[in-house]
């Protein structure tokens, strides 16, 4: 059931990228497979800390250039670690759980042209898929966004080195609020940001021209 929920979250958003119509207008197409260390934090919990191991991580994007410089973005990323539950009052720490931490974004990316090297910048959203290791534990998924920037080294016009750093913010529902005033009346919904997360990567791009 776990794996099921991470396959079609994954095939959706593949399929969302390629039924848009920017893939028919597209000038370039990039491919970019990566790993880095991941920095994973610890969520804060109603009644502890879960605290999660830095780790590895790995992945692939797939960019569909809009212009020479601005680009439409999927990504998938994703870091095999383990954390333990720490109570803040009573009660003992958990053993370790072992599972894996999947981000799936869309996003945009805008570059500078500097010659062979182009500093970027990104922001995306998503989800990510909690995904333990075994049946003990349920998979969860919460709404993610991220930003980062980093560089686009091209070592030709088809080949070059991306490096990137990456501030990634699952959200976690705190609620609906509604109250009025003096000042006439309001309401929102509340988030918060657990675990605050973040990554240093890099890996190889391949760029296609998609127009001849």
């Amino acid at each position: 059931m776990k794996q099921n929920l991470l396959k079609v979250s994954i095939a959706f958003f593949i399929v969302s990228l390629i039924s848009s119509p920017n893939i028919i207008s597209a000038q370039t197409i990039e491919l970019n497979a990566f790993t880095g260390w991941q920095l994973n934090g610890t969520a804060k919990l109603y009644d502890g800390d879960f605290r999660i191991e830095d780790a590895q991580n790995f992945g692939g994007k797939f960019a569909v250039g809009l212009s020479s410089l601005t680009s439409f973005e999927l990504s998938y990323t994703r870091s095999d670690t383990k954390g333990r539950y720490y109570p803040y009052y009573s009660g003992t720490v958990s053993d370790d759980v072992e599972f894996s931490l999947n981000y799936i974004q869309i996003g945009g990316v805008q570059a500078v042209d500097l010659g062979r090297i182009h500093p970027f910048g990104t922001i995306s959203a998503g989800i990510t898929v909690w995904s333990p290791k075994t049946s003990a534990y349920n998979s969860y998924t919460q709404f993610s966004i991220t930003a980062g920037a980093g560089l686009k080294i091209w070592l030709s016009d088809m080949i070059g080195i991306r490096l990137q750093g990456t501030m990634m913010m699952p959200m976690v529902y705190n609620g609906v609020g509604f109250g009025c005033g003096s000042y006439g009346c309001s309401g929102g919904v509340y988030t918060r940001i657990t675990p605050f997360q973040g990554e240093f990567s890099g890996g190889v791009i391949i760029r296609i021209s998609a127009k001849k």
